[in-house]
Parts: C-alpha cells; sequence; structure tokens
C-alpha cells in the first residue's frame, strides 16, 4: 500500500529514544528491518486487534476469571495504567507515544524467557512484523477504538471512489479502489452463458434449461437483458426454495429430535412458510421478528406463530431417565447461541461458562440474553407420541370445515345447558316428590370404583420382577413376586393389584382414615383396570383421603398417566416439593394440557379430603378440585386441551398406562397414606363433595343449591338427552381433532421463571438472578422498553442495530460469490476474520435499510455489478498478487452445495418434480444406515417411490443421527447447531457418489434417452452439455466424448460389458423399444459429465 508523506519514521522514533535516554535502543534491527513492510498509519480495529487477541486476550483480555496479572489489554484505561514490571524505566504498561516507558514493549521485544510476553508455556509467539505493527501503534499513540463491528455502520465518502468505463455501480466502486492499490485490475465480463447459469444457480438453485438459454443469450454469447434475466429467476417459485436452503443451516432444521433416541418430529410446515416468506419477499426484518417473537405480536396469526418454530428447531431429548430441567436449560442454550452465531454473528456460547476470552460478552451478558428465552412454555423431555408443547394446530382443509361445523354445534348445545329456568317447573315437581332430598345425595350415582383398602388378597399369580405382567411360568434363575390384590365394592370384585417393586409394595395399615388405610413407600403403588379411561369429552370425579408424613416429599397422588414418555397424556393429582398440589388433565404437558396448582402447601401428618371433577368440556372452567370440601386458592398455568387425554394421532400410544394411585409410569410417592377412593363417570356437584368430606348434608343447603343439583345430577331427562348428544359431539371432534398435524412453537408460561447465572453453565449451579437485558458493548443508545422476546427482537431488527444488516449483507454476498466480505460469517468478534472492503459491508448493509430490508433488491443491485459479472480466469499475476481472491480481480470460482449439485442432476434428467412445499421425502439411501443408528423410535428408512424419488433435496427426511449421506459427502452439516459456514472439501467420496449413486446414474440413464431421439451423437453431445453445463461444448470437448461415446458403444454391443447392470438402475422404467447398447453409452457420457469439473463448480 502507498505509504503516507510527513509521517514520522520507525527510525527516525527509535534514534529520538536514544537521544532522550542516553541509552541503546530498545528495538531490536530484526523489527526495525519491517519498518518499510508494515502500514504507515496503524489501525487499532484492523491492525493491532488481530494481534492482541490472538496472543494477550485469553490471560490479559474480558474475561475476568481468567485474567492474569490483574491487567486488561482489551481497554485502554487498564493498559495506559501505572506498570508493576520489574523494570524501574517503564512506568506504565502502556504509554500513548513513549516507546521507553512502556512496560508492554519490553515485554514483547524481550528474549528473557522469565520476562517476554507472551509466555513460552502459552506457546504463542510475536513474528518481527507483528511486533512492528505494535510498536509504531504505540508510537502513534496507541489509540484504541470501538470494535469494528460492534461500531453501526457508516455512510462511507464517496467522493474519492474511482470511477472508469467499466464500474457499472457503487458496489463496483469499492472494489476498483482497492484493486488499484494492489496493482490489479478486474476481469472482462464472463459470457452470457457462463453468466446466465451462476445467475439461475445463485437465484434458483437449478441451471437454466435449454429454452431460457435460448430465451436470455444473444448471439454474440452475452445476455440480452441482465436486469430481465435476473427479475426472471427472482420471480420463479424455486427462488424460495433455494433461499430456504441456506435457512436450514441457519435455524439447525431437521425432521427429527437429534441425541440418542433422535424420533421424528413434524416440523415440515414451518419450513414451508420459510419457502413462502422468500417467494412473497417478506422484508428481512420482518423475517426476523416473527421468527424470533411471531406470538408475542398483537393478536398473532397462524403464520406469525408457525414462524417461532425457528426457536424451537433445536435437538430434544426422549431419553428415560433424563432431568427434566438439565436439557430444556440447554434448549434455552441453544436458542440464545442460534441468535448469536446466525443473527447477530458472535460467538456467544463462549461466554456460557465464564466471560469470552476475546469480546466484551461477560457471563451475565450471556444469561441475560438467555433470560429472553427462558419463559418458554415448554419442557426438557419431549413426547415419542405428540409433538414437543407448545403446538399449533394445522387442520387439513376438510378437517377444518368439520371442526367448524362440529364446533358450532358444540357451542349451540352448551348455550343451551345455560338456558335453565325453563326446568323450574320440573324441579319443584321433583323437590316436592321427594321424601328427603338429602337421600338423593347420598345414593352417589355413577360411581365406579369404590375402595376401602380394608385388606389386601394375596392370589395364585406370580409376576417376575420389571416384566409388564403376571408370568404363567418361572423360568430358571428368575425372581418371583405374589400379587396383592383389593376388594372394589361397586364391582364386588377383586379389581386393583399393588405394583412396582415387591419390596416397596404398598401396604395395609391400621391408621387409615376410616378403619384401614393403605400406605406408599416409593418404587411402587396400586394398578386399576381400564374401565377407568376417561377422554377428555367425558366427564368423571375422583374423591380420596390422604396423609403426608413428612415435608419436602413429591410424586404422584393420583391418575392415569403416560408419564413423560408421552408428555404426560392423561389426568393427574400430584404433590409438588414445595407441598402445594397440581390437577392436570394432558394431551402434551405443559401446553395441550389444563394445569391448576395449589397456592398453599399442604398440612403435613393431617388427613386431607381432595376431590377433582371434570365436565368433559375441555376448559378450565369445567374443571374443579376441593381440599377438604372448598376450592383453595390456585395458580391457573395452563388451559389449553384441545387433543385427546388417551392417545395420539390415528389411536396410537406409546405406553398407554391404566389408572394409578401413589404411581405413574416412572415415578412414585413415599411417606403417603391413601384411604377412601372413589371413582364416578361423572361431574360431581358441590353438595355431594362436602358430603363425601363431612358424611352428611349441609343443612345450609339453599333452594337454588338443590336446583342446580337437580340440573347437573342427571334428574331431568330432557337436559340428559341434551348432554348425550352433547357428548357425542364432543367425541366425533376429539377424534378427528386429535388426528391433526402440528407444529411447535414458541408461547411464554404465564407465570414468569427465574433465570440465574449458572455457574460452569450447569443447570443447577444458581448464580445470581438476572432479568432479560441487551449487553451493554452492543447495546449502544438503543433503549429495549419490553423485557420479553419481542423487545429483544425490536432490538434485532433496529436499524441502529450494529450487526443484523452486516451479518445478513455479508450471508447474500456469500450466496452470490462463494465467500463473505467477512469470511467468518459466524464470528463478527475479535477473533472473526476482518472484512475485506469494510467501507462496501457497511454501504451495502446501510443500503439493506434504506431498501426497507428488501432481500431481493439488494441480490439485484449486487447480480448488476461489473464485480459480480466477471469473468473467473486467473492469470500469474493474480495468483502472485491475489492468490485467495479476496479483492475480486476475478469472480471467484467454488464449487457448489450438496443440494445443488444432487439437484441439477435431476433437472438436468427431466426428473425433477418441481412441487412446492410438502412433507420430507425418502429418496434412494443405502440401506441399514438408520438401523445401524436408531434406537426406539423411526428404526427403518422405508425409501419411497414415485415423485418421491425425485423432489428437491430440500425436502429429503433429515435425521441427526443419519443425514443423507450423499449430502455429508459434499459437506452438508448433521444440523445438530446452528451452522453458517460450511466447509468445503474435496475428497474421493465425492466422485464415488457422482459416479455410482443411485440417484445420479438414474438421472444420467433418463437423459442418456433423451440424448438418443437426436439425430447424431454430436447433436445428442451438445444436448447434454446444454442440460448439464449450460454452455455448448468446445471443438476439443465435443470430439473427445464424440471418441467416447463410440468407444462405450462397442463394448456394450460387443458383450464386453452389460448395459442392463447400468440400465436397471433406479425405479423409472426406460423405453425398452430403444437400442440398448446406445443408451447405456450415452447414459455413461451423461454420467462422466457429471463427474466435470464444471457441473460442480459455479464459475
Amino acid at each position: 500500500m502507498p505509504k503516507l508523506i510527513g509521517l514520522i519514521s520507525l527510525s527516525a522514533i527509535i534514534t529520538t529514544l536514544f537521544l532522550l535516554h542516553a541509552c541503546q535502543s530498545i528495538v531490536p534491527d530484526e523489527v526495525i528491518n519491517y519498518e518499510d513492510k508494515i502500514p504507515e498509519v496503524v489501525d487499532y480495529n484492523f491492525h493491532v486487534k488481530p494481534i492482541l487477541s490472538d496472543r494477550c486476550f485469553k490471560c490479559h483480555g474480558p474475561d475476568a476469571n481468567q485474567r492474569k496479572g490483574d491487567l486488561r489489554l482489551d481497554q485502554s484505561d487498564d493498559a495506559y495504567k501505572e506498570s508493576s514490571g520489574s523494570d524501574s524505566r517503564a512506568r506504565y504498561v502502556i504509554q500513548p507515544g513513549n516507546l521507553g516507558k512502556s512496560e508492554f514493549v519490553r515485554r514483547i521485544l524481550s528474549n528473557d524467557p522469565d520476562y517476554i510476553m507472551p509466555t513460552p508455556e502459552s506457546n504463542l509467539t510475536l513474528s518481527e512484523r507483528e511486533k512492528a505493527i505494535l510498536v509504531r501503534w504505540i508510537e502513534q499513540g496507541a489509540v484504541y477504538k470501538e470494535h469494528w463491528a460492534f461500531a453501526g455502520p457508516r455512510p462511507p465518502e464517496m467522493s474519492g471512489l474511482p470511477m472508469n468505463d467499466w464500474v457499472k455501480d457503487d458496489i463496483d466502486r469499492f472494489v476498483l479502489r482497492q484493486l488499484e492499490e494492489i496493482g490489479l485490475a478486474p476481469s472482462p465480463e464472463a459470457a452470457g452463458d457462463v453468466l446466465l447459469r451462476r445467475i439461475a444457480l445463485d437465484l434458483t438453485g437449478i441451471p437454466p434449461t435449454p429454452d431460457e438459454q435460448l430465451q436470455f443469450i444473444a448471439e454474440d454469447n452475452h445476455l440480452a437483458d441482465l436486469s430481465k434475466t435476473i427479475d426472471y429467476y427472482l420471480g420463479k417459485p424455486q427462488y424460495g426454495e433455494k433461499m430456504a436452503m441456506e435457512w436450514m443451516d441457519v435455524s439447525r432444521y431437521a425432521d427429527s429430535h437429534g441425541y440418542q433416541d433422535d424420533g421424528m418430529r413434524n416440523t415440515w410446515p414451518w419450513r414451508d412458510w420459510v419457502i413462502d416468506q422468500f417467494n412473497r419477499n417478506l422484508p428481512y426484518d420482518t423475517f426476523l421478528l416473527w421468527q424470533l417473537a411471531g406470538d408475542l405480536l398483537p393478536h398473532p396469526n397462524k403464520e406469525q406463530l408457525i414462524a417461532t418454530c425457528f426457536n424451537r428447531n433445536h435437538p430434544q431429548t426422549q431419553e428415560g431417565g433424563v432431568v427434566d430441567e438439565e436439557y430444556r436449560v440447554e434448549y434455552v442454550a441453544d436458542r440464545t447461541n442460534t441468535l448469536g452465531k446466525g443473527i447477530l454473528g458472535l460467538t456467544l456460547e463462549c461466554a456460557r461458562c465464564h466471560d469470552h476470552k476475546y469480546d466484551p460478552i461477560t457471563q451475565k451478558d450471556y444469561y441475560s440474553l438467555f433470560a429472553y428465552f427462558n419463559n418458554n412454555n415448554d419442557s426438557g423431555i419431549v413426547p415419542y407420541n405428540g409433538e414437543a408443547a407448545p403446538t399449533i394446530i394445522l387442520p387439513a382443509p376438510e378437517a377444518k370445515r368439520k371442526l367448524a361445523d362440529l364446533n358450532e354445534q358444540i357451542a349451540a348445545l352448551e348455550d343451551s345447558l345455560m338456558v335453565t329456568e325453563q326446568y323450574r317447573a320440573d324441579f319443584i315437581a321433583w323437590r316436592d316428590a321427594q321424601s328427603d332430598l338429602s337421600q338423593k345425595i347420598r345414593e352417589l350415582p355413577g360411581m365406579v370404583a369404590d375402595f376401602s383398602f380394608e385388606e389386601e388378597v394375596k392370589i395364585d399369580k406370580y409376576r417376575i420382577h420389571l416384566d409388564k405382567g403376571p408370568a404363567k411360568d418361572r423360568p430358571s434363575g428368575a425372581k418371583f413376586s405374589p400379587v396383592y390384590t383389593f376388594y372394589n365394592k361397586v364391582k364386588k370384585e377383586q379389581d386393583a393389584q399393588n405394583w412396582g417393586h415387591p419390596d416397596d409394595r404398598p401396604q395395609v395399615v391400621d391408621e387409615g382414615y376410616r378403619g384401614k388405610g393403605i400406605q406408599f413407600n416409593g418404587d411402587a403403588g396400586v394398578r386399576f383396570n381400564r374401565d377407568l379411561d376417561f377422554d377428555r369429552d367425558q366427564p368423571f370425579s375422583v374423591s380420596l383421603w390422604v396423609k403426608f408424613l413428612k415435608k419436602n416429599e413429591e410424586g404422584p397422588i393420583f391418575g392415569k398417566t403416560n408419564g413423560d414418555f408421552e408428555g404426560y397424556r392423561g389426568w393427574l393429582c400430584k404433590l409438588n416439593s414445595d407441598g402445594t398440589l397440581s390437577f392436570q388433565l394432558n394431551h402434551v404437558w405443559p401446553d395441550n394440557c389444563i394445569d391448576f396448582q395449589t397456592t398453599e402447601p399442604i398440612n403435613i401428618g393431617e388427613w386431607t379430603h381432595i376431590v377433582m371433577t371434570y365436565d368433559g368440556s375441555s376448559k378450565a372452567t369445567g374443571v374443579r378440585f376441593y381440599l377438604n370440601g372448598a376450592i383453595p386458592e390456585y395458580r391457573l398455568h395452563a388451559d389449553k386441551l384441545e387433543k385427546s387425554l388417551l392417545h395420539g394421532v390415528k389411536g396410537t400410544n406409546w405406553s398407554d398406562q391404566p389408572f394409578l394411585l401413589g404411581m405413574e409410569l416412572r415415578k412414585s410417592i413415599e411417606n403417603m397414606i391413601a384411604d377412601e377412593l372413589k371413582i364416578f363417570k361423572r361431574c360431581l356437584h358441590p353438595l355431594e363433595v362436602k358430603y363425601l368430606n363431612q358424611g352428611e348434608i349441609p343443612d345450609n343447603a339453599s333452594d337454588e343449591d338443590w336446583f342446580d343439583y337437580y340440573l347437573t345430577s342427571g334428574q331431568n331427562i330432557r337436559l340428559e338427552s341434551i348432554r348425550s348428544t352433547l357428548q357425542e359431539l364432543r367425541c366425533r371432534e376429539n377424534l378427528l381433532m386429535t388426528d391433526q398435524p402440528e407444529v411447535m412453537i414458541m408461547q411464554e408460561k404465564k407465570f414468569k421463571r427465574e433465570t440465574f447465572v449458572l455457574e460452569r453453565g450447569a443447570y443447577d449451579a444458581h448464580g445470581d438472578t438476572v432479568s432479560p437485558a441487551i449487553p451493554e458493548a452492543l447495546r449502544g443508545e438503543q433503549n429495549t422498553e419490553r423485557k420479553d422476546r419481542l423487545g429483544l427482537a425490536q432490538w434485532v431488527i433496529n436499524a441502529r442495530n450494529p450487526l443484523t444488516a452486516r451479518v445478513q449483507v455479508n450471508r447474500l454476498w456469500k450466496q452470490c460469490f462463494g465467500e463473505g466480505l467477512v469470511s467468518t460469517q459466524e464470528d463478527f468478534g475479535s477473533q472473526g476474520s476482518l472484512p475485506t472492503h469494510p467501507q462496501l459491508l457497511d454501504f451495502l448493509a446501510l443500503r439493506f435499510i434504506d431498501l426497507d430490508w428488501d432481500v431481493k433488491a439488494l441480490l439485484k443491485e449486487i447480480m448488476l455489478s461489473a464485480t459480480y459479472a466477471q469473468s473467473s480466469g486467473t492469470s500469474e499475476e493474480m495468483m502472485e498478487i491475489d492468490p485467495e481472491n479476496k479483492y475480486y480481480a476475478r469472480y471467484p470460482a467454488h464449487r457448489l452445495s450438496a443440494e445443488t449439485i444432487r439437484d441439477q442432476a435431476l433437472a438436468a434428467s427431466g426428473l425433477l418434480v418441481d412441487e412446492i412445499g410438502g412433507p420430507s421425502v425418502y429418496p434412494y439411501q443405502p440401506e441399514g444406515i438408520w438401523e445401524a443408528l436408531a434406537t426406539r423410535n423411526a428404526t427403518r428408512y422405508q425409501q419411497q417411490s414415485g415423485d418421491s424419488l425425485y423432489r428437491r433435496s430440500l425436502y429429503t427426511i433429515w435425521k441427526r443421527s443419519s443425514p443423507p449421506p450423499a449430502m455429508l459427502n459434499f459437506d452438508a452439516p448433521d444440523r445438530y447447531y446452528c451452522v453458517v459456514r460450511r466447509q468445503n472439501t474435496s475428497t474421493p467420496l465425492q466422485a464415488l457418489v457422482l459416479m455410482n449413486d443411485p440417484q445420479f446414474v438414474e438421472a444420467a440413464r433418463v437423459l442418456g434417452e433423451i440424448m438418443t431421439k437426436e439425430d447424431l451423437p454430436e447433436d445428442a453431445i451438445r444436448l447434454a452439455f446444454s442440460r448439464l453445463l449450460s454452455r455448448k461444448p468446445r471443438p476439443e470437448e465435443e470430439r473427445k466424448m464424440l471418441e467416447l461415446w463410440k468407444g462405450l458403444y462397442d463394448d456394450f454391443s460387443a458383450g464386453r460389458s452389460d448395459s442392463e447392470d447400468i440400465l436397471s438402475v433406479g425405479d423409472s422404467p426406460y423405453n425398452r423399444s430403444v437400442d440398448r447398447d446406445s443408451l447405456a453409452a450415452f447414459t455413461m457420457l451423461a454420467s462422466t459429465l457429471m463427474n466435470y469439473d464444471d457441473f460442480v463448480v459455479k464459475r
């Protein structure tokens, strides 16, 4: 770079120091020799900070816990302080403008292993050039600057930018200036066919068809109208698919949960939403706003709710025995890290366990961001059967119509039940006909179970430990336990049995509420028969007396629930560790459910009467629970029961547990005595509850109390007819709704969850409490009034946010050029790469905001530039001066993505099915991969047929433990985490995929069949070049391909190769009337072109 005139040279500085201090210069000759090889004016951000960050900040940076010597070199106040070093002449760590008094200089120039910095133990060293830069920086005043990415984009000065005939827009002027500085000139414009292919692949991921080539390429092989060409491809529906492919990595999209079990999930509706929004050209700020916090917008619509699945795409566990909170914390951390890496371009995850070592992000900052995502109403364990709550249900159109009709009829009947005065005369006649009204209460109609637990009966059955049922035989060496049963006074038979570990089986004790009772000791309970299963359309009630013997116990009291394997599907009453009680009716807890919790703890050592009643309405207003005959104070956590209590889609279940007392699927309770269990298949009236509690009818029951009892207890035939019809409709609605698909969304908990700094990042190592807040280093002058995700999202998309626009325009630049202006797309922090064109980056970021975050408009501006249109050809001069092509003297050729390589093979052959959206598909894949890695769920890969084999790669099923193997070979990630920059490798396996993968072999064969329709082999070769490489063959290429085809044809004709071996690959049939040897030869020729460099590389 040209030197600036008038600045003092490094040698003059050293001479001055020598005269002033009358001592030998502290700067060695080898450092002085770099005077002419470093920038004349040293900039902290672009020259100094990368050195300090890499060599010094680990021990002298932002992380207070790792800081040594109480010294920070990332802040000027600390760096300028007085030194405690051993050299008395150096009074300061850094004294701006004074090398001799800067301990820092003496340390980095020393050869003494006990004095030098970095220390030998760090295994870090400074080069002579780096030492020279640091010395010059201090001499020039050691000016610190805010990190370039944390300062907002600034409008660059345009007046000094060059202008010539090559320049098409302002982008080119920035590029040209840096090319002139390094002594290079831009390359000429690429040929029309090359440029058309480039545009088509960048905007749709599919090469131009032969018809499109004829439409857009002029006779002299240039694009007739570049602007119209770009508009054409921006308008194709495949544009949304191409853009969505890029976003799938960022969002860590997959069709499975991940972790060990890696069960399947239903998230493709969110993928469809992404495709649709890109095609609609939803502004990028709105695109982010909806995904981060669409559920918190006023009256969010379906699209805004589906958008928030972005935050739920992380892996989730279904494994048994895990700690729910441990994994829930991991999910929140993933959301926080994805915000950092995918949207802000920051490695926030580095501050999870300690202060960031390189960026000004403290651990408190991390958990303050974490707090924004910490209030989602989800669980750490997701169900095997059903989607992980919270969700939105997405009925199919026909089902939506039927549900609307059913709900209209249900609402009408519910309203009719509210009109009660018409039954007043019937009530009076009924009342007057009763000799003793209280006798009606004592009858307790609808009772289906009555257990007093006065005795247990040992029966002649034995159970193998840990088995699911009684064993008929006794295998040698197996342990057996007797079965004890309990008497149901309603059915007048032994109708329940002990269940669980025999050593801990419940014991009948004398200290019951009325006579004897049953005491629970953990790891076991009482199991009842299946006639006590109730669904959400069925009313029921449970009455039980309990006494808890110790504080701090927790566990299930009673219920029918499938446990955490299925989101606690069913209904239950449980004791919480704080002594409160919870009453739940769940499809998948904690969202698709009704969830009550009492506010006061239950009394220990006293008998408590618990009654839970439900009217079958699927509403919290239809649930009542009583403690000792009265409704307690409570919190309502959820009121959104929308699906079955008994089963998932199509009646499926994973564990299908019966009604249990003192336990559920994998949990039990200790130190509890229970007695007098009664279950009803109707909703009890408050008068009946008081009778069960007090043993008598309250004297103060009013006439209105009895009228209400009359209306609700089955005394009126007309009302019971309405209720019967209502339950039938609710049953139909329940069955239909339960079969409808769902997709995960975000939804805030009703009551805020506390957030703590987690020491060492451990879920249970609670430090200080924190509130949602933006890190101070990033906040700037922006005020975030809302302390929720919507406030966070509004900060993210604020035009003054220094990162969001830069990160996105860098991503779009990378889409067009193969690498961003900042090559470390995931890290704009101190350890990330510096922008090659910082002013261009800021210009594009500001331009993006001025365009109202219009992605299509910005892409078009980039593609209209002369920089984008350049040829990719190189020269010795380019390779010598700029071998990595950082300054764009040519278009940077780069390999296509895994998805694009496969898609263009399908497109060129005509196999590609261009249907947009829908569920994921199962194309060709080697057998046994899923089976080898699967545990309980989705153990087999079932290849589909027909159109599903030929959909775009975007729709290929993505199982985290077994991603599509062909795509993995071309560097696709497994999507366990957010990835914004894929690796780019070149391996022999890639060539093997192109030559042998059935998808590519079949595509070559189908293209070969098209080639056979040409009159001459030369025409067929030109057709193949056009469809696969989007250009005409060069004369030498055509000659060699013709020779290849003839040789292959001779081999097949002579029987030296079996044509059927290659023609039989793939599910699509081939035309048996075609010359098989000719078709096989054309198939091999097409396959050869698929292995051509121009097929996998965008030039």
